[in-house]
């Protein structure tokens, strides 16, 4: 059998190139090891869910906020953590600041760099702890040996990618030493009340190497986000078996370490003084259950060219093609000679609909050329019907709305009940916006 290195897809022979993800010269081939037929059977005894589980769990509690919440409030004992992305986000750096964040006995292996990398990185970071060890191997068996004469309860490996194994005549980062090395860290876990946090890669497709082997036999999978000119990273959870995945944690990136953003308010909106600005508009987004303020701007000029160009950076160029559709089939602003570009401020990308008022007051406001106040929040999703819809989490919105003083908050016309004090304007369909901003 031959597996590609890859996306993890099986075929009967070798070729030159995965008829699934297209990858040439990424099929190697792949021998299970058979099981002897004379091995001998354990018989195991059976667990009372009710009586033999331990009532209360060790819960490593770090000093990290964000991290805390991400994870649901601690870190579960017994786990092991899947910690990915693309090199240069910081994996390591936030894997190393664990020391400070848990007074827990920590092993920290480095498989990648040596001594004199770790000791500069950690001089940078301000560690200075007794409950750290380190350790610099790449070896797995050496790995597990000490790991079972040293106590520990938390254990770093960074990154599992180019550990190897004896028993395996491969070379790292291939399926066969990722398997065996895996295999082997579970067994190793299974015995020891440890936390385990591996430090993985992502392919040049943005996805996990050989998901199939790590996703499946950890507990929680961690992967960061970021933009390479922003010092902001968000860090989200693919797998959580201790928790819900709706959670986010922000960090804000410092010259030395990285910093919890707990409260990101307007942190991705343009410092600007005036009171009012030209071609754009705010709303507020929701990153799982975390609102953030989001920033549009819009520019429209004439086009030079027969057919108006449209250009959308950060949201999705179908969804500003349904927007100008809409605007153009319901009100008197006329684009069909316009280019139309839009852009979200500092690189946060949106998906979610309910952004989308605040996309068409920033275009009528670049056509019409007409000013919006900074205090103005719209909340809306499109309808083909030019008709209002619902918005999911409105009232939580309209909170952060508030808390953050914004004094005009623009929202369809439905029943909502707020207690607070607030300039909460209800509007029936397009012609409604078009009056706001004139």
């Amino acid at each position: 059998m031959y597996i590609c290195n890859n996306c993890w897809n099986e075929a009967v022979k070798w070729a030159g190139q995965c008829s699934f993800c297209k990858e040439w010269n990424s099929l190697v081939e792949f021998k299970e090891t058979k099981l002897n037929s004379k091995t001998s059977w354990i018989k195991k005894d059976l667990i009372k869910i009710n009586n033999d589980l331990p009532k209360n769990q060790d819960k490593i509690i770090t000093k990290s906020n964000e991290l805390n919440n991400l994870l649901w409030g601690w870190i579960t004992v017994w786990s092991i953590i899947l910690l990915s992305w693309e090199p240069g986000i910081w994996k390591s750096t936030l894997a190393l600041q664990l020391w400070n964040l848990i007074d827990w006995n920590i092993i920290y292996i480095s498989a990648e760099e040596n001594e004199n990398q770790i000791f500069s990185r950690a001089k940078r970071l301000a560690i200075n702890s007794d409950n750290i060890s380190l350790l610099c191997e790449s070896n797995l068996e050496n790995i597990l040996q000490t790991l079972k004469n040293t106590k520990s309860d938390l254990i770093v490996l960074d990154s599992i990618s180019v550990i190897t194994s004896n028993n395996i005549n491969w070379t790292a980062w291939s399926i066969s030493q990722v398997k065996e090395i895996a295999e082997k860290i579970v067994d190793f876990w299974k015995t020891t009340n440890t936390v385990i946090v591996l430090i993985w890669h992502v392919n040049k497709d943005w996805n996990l190497a050989w998901p199939k082997t790590l996703e499946h036999l950890v507990d929680t999978v961690l992967y960061f986000e970021w933009e390479r000119y922003e010092d902001i990273r968000i860090l989200r959870s693919l797998k959580n078996r201790f928790g819900s995945t709706w959670e986010i944690a922000i960090f804000k990136m410092w010259e030395s370490w990285l910093a919890d953003l707990s409260n990101p308010g307007l942190e991705f909106i343009s410092s600007e003084n005036d009171d009012k600005t030209i071609w754009s508009s705010l709303s507020i987004t929701m990153e799982w259950s975390r609102p953030i303020v989001v920033e549009i701007e819009s520019l429209t000029t004439y086009t030079k060219f027969g057919y108006p160009k449209r250009s959308a950076r950060w949201i999705a160029t179908q969804k500003l093609d349904l927007i100008l559709a809409v605007l153009w089939k319901y009100s008197k602003v006329n684009l069909d000679s316009y280019d139309v570009y839009v852009n979200i401020v500092r690189w946060i990308k949106v998906d979610e609909p309910w952004i989308d008022l605040s996309i068409w007051a920033s275009i009528i406001s670049s056509k019409l050329n007409k000013s919006i106040s900074r205090n103005t929040i719209f909340i809306w999703e499109i309808s083909l019907t030019w008709r209002i819809k619902n918005c999911f989490s409105i009232e939580k919105r309209i909170k952060e709305a508030i808390k953050l003083w914004f004094e005009n908050i623009i929202i369809p016309d439905i029943d909502i009940k707020i207690k607070e004090k607030v300039n909460i304007i209800k509007i029936k369909n397009i012609w409604d916006l078009v009056e706001k901003i004139n």
